[in-house]
């Protein structure tokens, strides 16, 4: 397995030490991020040529989560108190008449306050900065600066690798802040059994059901045409995903698979452009794809997911795994929503304003991916897939229960009346 360390070049070679010390059956290969802000540039590269991924500190890991999704199993290394004691050992050592340290990277200031009281160093005056991801790395520079201005004893204690180097090359005093062998150690089996996970939860089993509408009096010769036209564009997307086919009727198939080939994002491109293409043919397909730890949960899956599809009414592919269903996929109105509700509140809500929880559940999703609370009847129909008339009579239940209010009303129609823009909050987490 090949592991990606991401950060500083001096914290990587050590977390790659300890790899090749102990996890020989590992390949380790450093991408180096010397700044905060830069370290999700490493992530593209990383993903495509590594199993998992380790972040050499709390200040890299949440600097990259805040600009990108991570797909690969990832942890990061922490400083620990054991990190913070060795510190200051080497504190004792390296600079015995130190009487004020500056510290940063520290999750609470009471492991500092700990470790001072374990090493009974009571003469030495500690100032920390404890870590936020929303402070930038130029303000922890900004503050061993000002320490080193104020106090001129002062030794800095620094975690961050591009600040130790600026306060190091001003020939200031200080310490690195490293992560301990032990630390590093199970930080890495966390990975290991990490990856492990994902790769027995991609080589589930997933099922895919395949359906195209045909009409009552199609011909013998136009079945044959469209069941030929289905199975020579799927060739390549099943070479893709290592699956198998089985016909179940002219018009419906199904398709044996693993969760990590279906749900590739290469492989769901093929797929939906397979479905672009046949549709330009005048063809509708409808794809169900069911993932489950069983073959017959995925199979049940497979049916719920294929009968969303269908009601979607439009060539499409909708997934479901457990109780969550995804769909239309790759489309501008994709959803992610339960469809069997657990939620007390939704449930509670639903029964107070005699509307179904999935609609609840819904326009719950459709306001959180799109950042909106406001809807005309037109817009919620449409994000709905239900009739105007269904919208109305939803929004009615709605402000009739206090569940939203009436805020204006569309300006920019040139006929007919303005419609009603509705703000609607359920007020359930």
């Amino acid at each position: 397995m090949k592991i990606g360390i991401i950060g500083p070049l001096d914290s990587g070679k050590r977390v790659a030490s300890v790899i090749e010390e102990y996890f020989p059956e590992l390949i380790p290969q450093i991408y180096e991020a010397s700044k905060v802000e830069e370290a999700h540039l490493q992530i593209e590269k990383s993903e495509r040529e590594c199993d998992g991924l380790i972040f050499t500190g709390i200040g890299i890991y949440y600097g990259i989560i805040e600009k990108t999704d991570i797909i690969l199993p990832h942890v990061y290394i922490p400083f620990l108190t054991s990190s913070i004691m060795k510190a200051f050992w080497e504190l004792k050592e390296r600079f015995p008449n130190c009487k004020y340290v500056s510290l940063d990277v520290i999750e609470e200031k009471s492991e500092v306050d700990d470790v001072l009281e374990e090493l009974n160093i009571d003469q030495i005056k500690v100032e920390v900065m404890e870590f936020n991801l929303l402070i930038p790395e130029n303000k922890y520079l900004d503050f061993h600066l000002n320490a080193h201005k104020n106090n001129k004893d002062c030794v800095s204690i620094i975690g961050f690798g591009w600040v130790y180097d600026q306060i190091k090359n001003m020939g200031y005093p200080c310490i690195r802040l490293y992560s301990t062998k032990s630390v590093m150690k199970n930080t890495i089996r966390n990975l290991i059994y990490k990856i492990n996970e994902a790769r027995i939860k991609d080589a589930n089993l997933a099922v895919q059901l395949l359906y195209t509408e045909g009409q009552e009096d199609i011909s013998q010769y136009r079945k044959l045409e469209i069941s030929s036209l289905i199975q020579s564009n799927l060739i390549g997307y099943l070479k893709e995903i290592q699956g198998s086919i089985f016909s179940l009727n002219w018009n419906k198939y199904l398709i044996f698979s693993t969760k990590g080939a279906v749900e590739n994002n290469h492989n769901l491109i093929r797929l939906k452009n397979i479905l672009d293409y046949m549709k330009k043919e005048g063809i509708k397909v409808y794809i169900g794809t069911g993932l489950g730890m069983t073959a017959y949960e995925s199979e049940s899956n497979a049916d719920k997911a294929l009968e969303a599809a269908i009601n979607y009414g439009d060539s499409s592919i909708f997934k479901v795994e457990e109780n969550k269903i995804e769909g239309p996929i790759l489309q501008e109105d994709e959803l992610s929503y339960n469809f069997i509700i657990d939620n007390e509140e939704i449930n509670k809500m639903a029964e107070k304003i005699d509307l179904s929880p999935i609609y609840i559940q819904k326009i719950n999703s459709i306001k959180e991916k799109h950042n909106i609370d406001t809807f005309t009847s037109d817009e919620l129909a449409n994000y709905l897939d239900v009739s105007i008339r269904t919208a109305n009579r939803i929004i009615k239940k709605i402000l009739e229960n206090n569940c939203g209010k009436e805020v204006g009303l569309e300006t920019n129609k040139t006929v007919g009346r303005p419609k009603k823009i509705i703000q609607i909050n359920f007020n359930i987490d």
